[in-house]
């Protein structure tokens, strides 16, 4: 469906070559009527666009609403920002988590100030090490601030959990979850040789642990395990992702930590018809349901349930075409977009 307003959008580029979200993304306004232009995360945003659209971040995020800062207001682009990083631990009372955010901000802002003390402090105390790291922390810190400032025009998350826990707390935000792309799937009608596969990052000693053990089990039981990792085999992405997933019967979910947000694997799983089998995950993404769209368990039964629906091919073909149908008619990639750019349509209409 195409929009009935058309805006002129510079969309942010974190690296030389395009990555599967940002090229989702210019894909889908593209869709929807919208003219996009890419600008890198250390140039200057181009001239003459009505919509500057950020995402992730993977660097420096307060480096973008800054440049409009110094824009005046009627002429300044609306900022959309798309988190789609994870934050804090959540088991951590939020009040708290905000002002370590703060404080966190605070170092990272004083690090960009580039002044004389500031180049001190962050040389010979402490806070070096805390720019170093925290990543989470920067990012909760970083949001509040810039909408204090009033830079966020439009806030969304892939999270639900962390849209409530945002809008709860002061920061307006949207729910956008991550949905299925035309871009990374497609019906090959290979065979599937492959029993499972994992692919990505394992990124912490907990995912690696479970990893591990998991790969052991199920190896003797002889179900060909496929480990994409950059450890055991290279990543995989594009085109060669969607030829793996394609010859893939089951996809296996596990997570950084308890409170992760890991839908992106679903939306690459999903719709190339690779059954996803996850220990239990919080409702980030509350439309995808278990036992309807994907396989629910507990860490310690994930062999046992892999196990059975490789034998039971009948009740897991149920569940690859419900969540098939789901990731790519309901839970798209282009509904997401579409509710982020009218959400950009209120709140233009709201300024003039």
């Amino acid at each position: 469906m195409v929009s009935e307003t058309s805006y002129k959008v510079a969309l942010l580029k974190w690296d030389d070559s395009p990555g599967d979200i940002e090229s989702a993304i210019n894909y889908e306004l593209t869709n929807l009527g919208h003219r996009t232009i890419y600008f890198k995360f250390d140039e200057a945003i181009p001239p003459g666009v009505d919509v500057v659209f950020s995402f992730a971040p993977y660097r420096n995020f307060l480096q973008i609403p800054r440049q409009l800062d110094s824009v005046p207001r009627k002429e300044r682009p609306t900022f959309v920002h798309w988190n789609t990083e994870g934050l804090l631990n959540l088991s951590i009372p939020y009040r708290a988590g905000m002002a370590v955010g703060a404080f966190r901000s605070w170092v990272g802002r004083l690090n960009d100030s580039g002044g004389r003390w500031a180049k001190v402090l962050m040389r010979y105390s402490p806070l070096y090490l805390v720019n170093s790291g925290m990543r989470g922390s920067l990012r909760l810190g970083d949001y509040y601030y810039a909408h204090r400032r009033g830079w966020l025009d439009v806030f969304a998350d892939i999270s639900a959990v962390y849209v409530r826990r945002f809008s709860d707390h002061g920061l307006p935000a949207i729910h956008a979850p991550f949905g299925a792309s035309p871009l990374w799937y497609a019906n090959l009608d290979l065979e599937r040789d492959i029993d499972v596969l994992w692919m990505g990052m394992r990124g912490t000693r907990r995912r690696s642990k479970i990893l591990d053990r998991l790969y052991e089990r199920l190896n003797a039981y002889g179900v060909r395990f496929h480990v994409a990792d950059r450890i055991k085999n290279p990543f995989v992405f594009g085109d060669e992702r969607t030829r793996l997933l394609n010859r893939t019967k089951i996809t296996v979910n596990i997570l950084r930590t308890w409170w992760s947000e890991n839908s992106l694997r679903f939306a690459f799983a999903a719709p190339n018809k690779s059954l996803i089998v996850s220990e239990r995950v919080l409702p980030h993404s509350p439309a995808y349901k278990p036992g309807i769209h994907y396989v629910s368990v507990p860490v310690e039964k994930l062999a046992e349930s892999i196990i059975y629906y490789l034998d039971h091919e009948k009740e897991r073909l149920r569940i690859v075409e419900n969540a098939y149908h789901f990731a790519t008619k309901e839970m798209t990639f282009g509904n997401s977009i579409r509710i982020i750019m009218e959400a950009v349509k209120k709140r233009r209409e709201s300024m003039q």
